[in-house]
């Protein structure tokens, strides 16, 4: 787990006794283990001009490629 995880879960073996720790652990794990949704960002028309213009004698394929690699960068960095 991440270094915030073992701040928390050190902080509750020395806080909470025995009967406490093990209820507050099964919940610090199951939000830790839960996914984060994120905000999907879309790619503006003037990028998907871009990329099209880019890539119209490339083919679909590469096109298509161009689209996803974009969008990963746009959605990598949003929560």
């Amino acid at each position: 787990m991440t270094t915030a995880y073992n701040r928390i879960d050190r902080f509750l073996r020395k806080n909470l006794n025995d009967d406490n720790y093990s209820s507050y652990k099964d919940e610090l794990d199951a939000i830790c283990q839960a996914k984060i949704q994120r905000t999907w960002i879309e790619l503006t028309d003037e990028e998907i001009t871009k990329i099209v213009n880019a890539n119209s004698s490339k083919g679909l394929y590469l096109m298509a490629k161009a689209i996803k690699v974009k969008l990963k960068e746009r959605n990598e960095h949003s929560i």
